[in-house]
């Protein structure tokens, strides 16, 4: 913790800075919090933290309140430009995130992932696999738990699997894992960042703190990139083809940890869907190896996951229509990804905020896999621009006549599948609620077939 630092200020209190004023007055420093929202949610949490003693305002940030703080602890997502945050660029408080406060506080070894897509897969497998070889194993971060709110479970004994976002590591200061995994970066986050090479730098960061002895796994995609230079740590690449010491070797995955320990698992025993989750599973096994997991285990581990909702979930068929739920799929390569996966046409439902990516990627992909777009949200114009002189596109409303006209266009041998391309939060809670929506209309138009 910061020298001398007493009064600390929270900025937000979603689940990130409950967690982190929790661990605050558990440690027996003065706590505020500041919180712009105002829901029930919201007041739940701030008579929570008021009953023990800490100082809350919700519904707006003042000076007043957020003045003379010793040290902000802010969390991830909140924009930069805010009240108290531009206090304390002033006052040159410093300003670190839920992440870095959880980090100075856990006793145990972390292994963190990050990368645009198939982070939670990914973090949730490597769990997985250090669990089945006998560790105390600990699953947090950006995947709905914060490391704030599990610094209390966390013994010296055990394992920290930690899912990190760029948000998060915007305000890291000492984080230092001991396996670093980045598994891609694509275009996401451009209402948040200045741009691919700005965001590319942000993910990176993961390994700024990493030192010998430590490791970096980073996907092949990013071998060359000039930020590998950087990285301090021990490196491993894995992907597909013959020239990665760990990679997809056709139906075979094959693992290479650097120190004479190989191992070979068999594509038909993975459960996950897709070539990308394929290579998830070789970056999972060779995250679980370098932490010291057996091949039994690992093997064990990986056949017996069970892939995570929202994610290319195959839910439904009626009338010979297969339906596929992938709201997980918030920006364009997700989707991209989710559509090389297909093994049948597909009428694709899409929309939402857009978040500033490149849709004509995805041009060669529609053409090949999609007989038709519905789209929904405040992207739908968006979308209907990029992709209209491709293949038909309809807008619709709502999630229920979205399902409905997609379901009108697909026959039997085809799919419908929900991969949006975009956020959820004009119509939705979140991806959860946008994929709970859409299997519920499905369900209910099946059930009048």
């Amino acid at each position: 913790m910061e020298p001398n630092a007493k009064n600390i200020l929270v900025v937000g209190l979603g689940v990130s800075g409950l967690a982190a004023a929790e661990l605050l007055l558990d440690k027996g420093f003065r706590v505020r919090v500041t919180e712009s929202g105002e829901n029930e949610a919201i007041t739940g949490r701030a008579e929570l933290l008021r009953a023990r003693g800490a100082g809350v305002e919700t519904g707006g940030h003042t000076a007043a309140f957020c003045a003379g703080p010793d040290l902000v602890v802010v969390s991830p997502g909140v924009p930069r430009d805010i009240l108290p945050l531009s206090i304390a660029a002033e006052k040159k408080v410093p300003v670190i995130g839920e992440m870095e406060l959880g980090y100075r506080y856990c006793q145990a070894p972390i292994i963190a992932v990050t990368g645009t897509n198939g982070k939670t897969t990914t973090t949730e497998l490597i769990g997985s696999i250090m669990a089945r070889a006998g560790r105390n194993t600990i699953v947090c971060g950006n995947i709905g738990n914060p490391l704030c709110g599990e610094i209390h479970n966390i013994k010296p004994g055990s394992i920290v699997v930690a899912e990190v976002s760029s948000f998060q590591l915007e305000t890291i200061v000492e984080f230092r894992p001991f396996i670093s995994v980045l598994l891609n970066v694509t275009d996401d986050h451009y209402d948040r960042h200045a741009g691919i090479e700005d965001y590319k730098k942000q993910k990176f960061r993961i390994f700024e703190n990493q030192r010998c002895g430590d490791h970096a796994i980073l996907h092949q995609s990013l071998m060359r990139d000039r930020l590998v230079g950087g990285i301090l740590a021990e490196k491993h690449f894995y992907g597909s083809g013959d020239g990665m010491p760990s990679g997809v070797r056709g139906r075979m995955l094959s693992i290479d940890d650097g120190a004479g320990r190989k191992l070979e698992i068999p594509a038909d025993d993975v459960p996950l869907r897709g070539a990308h989750n394929l290579e998830n599973a070789v970056c999972s096994a060779l995250a679980g190896m370098l932490a010291g997991a057996d091949g039994k285990s690992v093997k064990e581990a990986i056949r017996d996951f069970t892939p995570l909702s929202h994610r290319f979930e195959k839910f439904h068929e009626f009338r010979g229509v297969e339906y596929i739920d992938d709201s997980k799929a918030t920006n364009v390569d997700a989707a991209k990804r989710a559509l090389e996966s297909a093994d049948r046409k597909v009428v694709l439902v899409a929309g939402g905020i857009d978040k500033g990516g490149d849709y004509g990627c995805m041009l060669d992909i529609v053409r090949e896999k999609v007989k038709a777009i519905v789209v929904i949200g405040e992207a739908k114009d968006i979308i209907t621009k990029a992709f209209s002189g491709c293949v038909p596109v309809h807008q619709e409303q709502d999630m229920r006549g979205a399902v409905r006209k997609a379901s009108s266009l697909a026959e039997a041998g085809e799919a419908v599948m929900l991969s949006p391309m975009c956020s959820s939060f004009d119509m939705f809670s979140g991806y959860k609620e946008r994929g709970e929506v859409f299997q519920r209309e499905v369900k209910a138009l099946g059930a009048k077939q």
